[in-house]
């Protein structure tokens, strides 16, 4: 969502930009124009403003509140495989702004429970980290509350397509919780910039905190 705001923002700028200099060149007849092009700037000023606090919004990397909250699971799922995914998709949603499938694929056996997902992409590479922490931390606090479950893995895909030939999927994460470390998580104060500290494995593509060195 915060990529479309931006192409929405800046679609709005451009036309505020037209507007406010249609207005100076007719500002001499703008009694004879009915103060038209006046309004035409307001309504597109007022779309930059409305736009700029969308991709404000959606951008942030705090906009996922996790808390700490027990889930009624449907008594339908009777599968570990079944309530990791309902879990994942409550929270989660089911597609990416890209139209690709959030859940790839959920394995369990030997109480390893391993989801392969695919995150959101975003406009800067410090905003898909970011992002991705929050959502690793909101799956995991569901995850965490599944019976049986002993230990926990995941890995994120991201969705990359270049400017000439087919789209792919790059993993930009892989990590693996113990779930007795997880249960002591008090989620509503945790830092999603410590679960390396609270992982048993932990990898990330190096090139996410490139900016940061």
């Amino acid at each position: 969502m915060a990529i479309v705001s931006l192409t929405a923002l800046m679609i709005a700028g451009v036309f505020t930009v037209f507007t406010a200099f249609l207005m100076f060149v007719t500002w001499p007849q703008r009694k004879q124009n009915r103060y038209k092009h006046l309004k035409f700037f307001a309504t597109s000023f007022s779309a930059v403003l409305i736009t700029l606090g969308a991709f404000l919004m959606f951008s942030s990397p705090s906009n996922m509140i996790i808390a700490d909250h027990s889930y009624d699971v449907p008594d339908s799922l009777n599968t570990v495989e079944e309530k990791a995914e309902w879990h994942i998709t409550a929270g989660l949603g089911q597609v990416t702004v890209e139209n690709n499938d959030v859940v790839q694929n959920i394995d369990y056996s030997n109480n390893h429970l391993a989801a392969h997902l695919t995150t959101e992409d975003n406009v800067t590479t410090d905003l898909i980290r970011s992002s991705t922490l929050n959502r690793s931390a909101l799956v995991l606090q569901r995850l965490s509350q599944i019976q049986d479950v002993e230990e926990i893995q995941l890995i994120w895909d991201i969705y990359f397509e270049p400017e000439t030939g087919p789209g792919e999927f790059d993993t930009i994460f892989n990590m693996r919780f113990d779930q007795e470390v997880l249960s002591r998580v008090e989620w509503s104060t945790f830092n999603v910039e410590n679960l390396e500290e609270i992982s048993d494995d932990y990898w990330e593509e190096p090139r996410l905190t490139e900016e940061d060195d």
